[in-house]
């Protein structure tokens, strides 16, 4: 997919810095590769609906949890108890990065904030990573979906509170996307690819996997590997 950045206290300069430049290779390389899956006629009550957010999501599990390494699912906090857990974090040397990908409502970008600045005030992290996508790949979500052009414009205004770097990032898609559609895969219904039971997570991850390995839609069902899960 392509996407968009924007630098809250000098993210991207310290991403890009020859210092860093290896976890900005990986993740420029995730983000470029990521295709786009959707699932036309999703909603019965809005036609644009399309675009399936668990199955992204389940993508970039793979992707960072499973392929390179990223801690899945840490602790933003030092208090265990507290249950406060982060999507990814992973140590690039003395640069610790905490990782956070939003395509669901927008208040949960506003805890994903918190999430950043809990774990920076305890040490846990240097960086944090926002992934969403931008406003128009957001509509194809659902109803106030967190959007590159919403962060941006909210982010500065925290400025006093929020005081670590974070580099937000906004996908889109253009003709060089690669788009999945679900609908060809062999599931009898949408449910059991978007549902949250233990049955629907795992066909999210028998098309990850399927795509990954380059076997086409339609050839991926309930026995299809699974593959790698973290």
């Amino acid at each position: 997919m392509q996407f968009k950045c924007y630098s809250y206290r000098f993210a991207q300069e310290i991403l890009q810095h020859e210092k860093h430049s290896n976890a900005w290779v990986e993740i420029k390389t995730i983000l470029d590769e990521a295709p786009l899956f959707i699932y036309p006629g999703k909603s019965k009550k809005k036609s644009d609906l399309d675009v399936v957010q668990q199955v992204m999501n389940t993508y970039f599990d793979r992707r960072l949890a499973v392929d390179h390494g990223w801690k899945y699912h840490p602790l933003a906090t030092k208090i265990v108890k507290s249950g406060l857990a982060a999507d990814f974090r992973k140590s690039f040397d003395d640069l610790e990065i905490q990782a956070e990908i939003q395509f669901g409502n927008m208040a949960r970008w506003y805890s994903d904030i918190f999430k950043f600045q809990t774990a920076y005030s305890q040490a846990l992290t240097q960086l944090g990573l926002s992934i969403v996508p931008m406003f128009e790949l957001a509509k194809r979500i659902d109803q106030n979906v967190a959007n590159f052009e919403r962060a941006v414009r909210e982010l500065p205004s925290a400025k006093l509170s929020i005081t670590l770097p974070i580099l937000l990032v906004g996908l889109y898609s253009d003709e060089s996307t690669k788009i999945l559609d679900l609908r060809k895969c062999q599931f009898e219904s949408r449910s059991l690819i978007t549902g949250n039971t233990n049955k629907a997570k795992k066909n999210r991850w028998r098309i990850v996997n399927g795509y990954l390995s380059g076997t086409p839609m339609c050839q991926i069902g309930p026995d299809s590997p699974t593959g790698p899960m973290p």
